[in-house]
């Protein structure tokens, strides 16, 4: 699959192209490893605690970070984006590495392996934001729709055919198996993305960090006033509470079925609804 987008993306053989089948590809095996870790660390700490709260806490530590990316856009904008990927990459392989230790160990504190997994969670939230702002450096204007869907099949594509993989991983090689495989794939990340060759425009530090604020302080009283919004946000924040019950679920269902890998077949199934339903309403 990713060979064949690749092949697609190929045109001619200028410098642009080269660089987005970098970040491309790079997404691609990022997001599998992203994949990879979060469905070995579910399973693992259902082994480790045979519990549901721990199960849940867990899912909190992996989407919270997605709430809290608002937070560092002025940082984004203000760093070099292919320095900064190349950066949270290798901070997930650090991360990867560390709960490499504690299994390894046999460390039995469920919540270390929360806090790494938030901190790793964090890095790979602020994976994409960097690179949908690469994006438009890298191809022309005219280029960019399909260059997004280039990346959303990349990232979503990846997602349901890892998330199935991994299942089945956990069940012949163990969580520690999957979790060193796991770091390879940060490694070919980290390799591919700084292979990314872009004269980026010289940065802008003229905005102070309280205007930025401010304007996040906007964003929200926008929100508050206006009453359509203020139902769509509501509704996204019942919506996900309850899809985030369900990615708990999951896992408790995955055991109940028998192995990790009926865990691995349901999360690739919420995987391939959530990317047919995203192409049907696109």
């Amino acid at each position: 699959m990713i060979v064949t987008l690749l092949q697609g993306l190929k045109g001619a053989d200028n410098v642009i192209n080269a660089n987005f089948r970098k970040l491309v590809l790079g997404r691609a095996v990022g997001n599998a490893g992203d994949s990879i870790y979060m469905i070995a660390m579910n399973w693992f700490i259902l082994q480790l605690t045979n519990s549901a709260l721990w199960i849940g806490i867990m899912n909190v530590a992996i989407v919270l970070p997605g709430v809290l990316l608002f937070l560092f856009g002025d940082s984004i904008d203000r760093h070099s984006k292919r320095r900064l990927l190349v950066a949270v990459e290798f901070s997930q392989l650090v991360i990867v590495v560390m709960l490499i230790g504690l299994v390894a160990l046999h460390i039995k504190l469920p919540g270390i392996y929360v806090g790494l997994v938030f901190v790793a969670a964090l890095f790979g939230s602020l994976a994409y934001p960097i690179q949908d702002t690469l994006v438009p450096l890298l191809v022309e204007p005219d280029q960019l729709v399909q260059a997004q869907a280039d990346m959303s099949i990349a990232y979503k594509g990846t997602d349901y055919v890892f998330n199935a993989l991994s299942g089945f991983l956990i069940s012949f090689c163990s969580v520690l198996g999957v979790l060193i495989m796991d770091a390879a794939t940060f490694v070919v990340t980290v390799a591919t993305f700084r292979r990314i060759k872009l004269a980026e425009p010289r940065q802008q530090h003229t905005r102070e960090k309280s205007l930025y604020l401010n304007q996040i302080l906007v964003g929200f009283k926008i929100i508050s006033t206006d009453p359509l919004l203020r139902l769509l946000t509501f509704a996204s924040v019942v919506m996900n509470f309850f899809f985030g019950g369900l990615n708990t679920y999951v896992v408790l269902f995955g055991r109940h079925f028998g192995d990790s890998i009926y865990y691995g077949i349901l999360e690739s199934m919420s995987a391939v609804g959530i990317l047919l339903g995203m192409t049907v309403v696109y």
